[in-house]
């Protein structure tokens, strides 16, 4: 799962959206069928209207150890890490579309604005995950993937891809299997620059985003 700063998450952890939706009438059971419907999307924050704290309590979903060495030490990283949050912020929303809890179904659906540069990481803690791709495109190396592609990442496994001209919406599923232990996310980012070189792109391209009302709202590409 790869949303960095959704309003809608921003003071409330995954553990806590399962506490709250476990004590709802509308928990979800796993051994009845169960409908969703698809909500609508919303507005992700924009730079200036995350407080420090909010930014501080998204860093905690981080393990950016690997980026600690003689020459970054911890404090630097996380100021790194924070600011990357910040200036990705306007341009990611994900949703929650279905979750069970821990070791069970979940689905996730995802929004990136055009180009979006998303840092290289894995969820460690999730377990394995199936994308499917909804609208847009999302390109990894030089693949280009479109509506009704998408790829499967195993647990703990690194990856990173770039969101087309067009952006890109994305569903992620996941069953459970991961390291209770574990970071929710790692970074596998080279060096500790490289947050820098993700923070500037973002930057650049915000005036480029502009986010979906609704899920299936983002063009085919061209």
């Amino acid at each position: 799962m790869t949303s960095v700063a959704s309003p809608n998450e921003v003071e409330t952890t995954t553990a806590e959206l399962r506490r709250v939706a476990s004590e709802t009438d509308d928990a979800v059971e796993r051994d009845k069928l169960t409908l969703y419907t698809a909500p609508l999307l919303t507005r992700p924050a924009l730079p200036d209207e995350l407080t420090d704290e909010q930014v501080g309590e998204m860093v905690t979903f981080f393990d950016y150890s690997g980026l600690v060495d003689a020459d970054h030490d911890d404090d630097a990283v996380r100021g790194k890490v924070a600011d990357m949050v910040r200036a990705v912020s306007p341009g990611n929303i994900v949703t929650f579309l279905f979750d069970q809890g821990p070791d069970r179904m979940s689905l996730i659906h995802a929004w990136f604005g055009p180009h979006f540069p998303l840092f290289r990481h894995s969820h460690p803690q999730l377990g394995d995950c199936l994308y499917y791709i909804v609208g847009g495109s999302a390109v990894l190396g030089s693949r280009v993937l479109g509506p009704g592609d998408g790829f499967f990442v195993p647990n703990g496994a690194p990856y990173k891809y770039r969101a087309g001209p067009e952006g890109v919406e994305i569903l992620e599923f996941r069953a459970g299997g991961g390291d209770p232990d574990a970071p929710i996310l790692k970074l596998h980012e080279p060096a500790a620059s490289s947050l820098d070189r993700i923070t500037e792109a973002a930057t650049e391209l915000r005036q480029q985003w502009d986010p979906p009302a609704r899920i299936g709202d983002t063009p085919r590409p061209a």
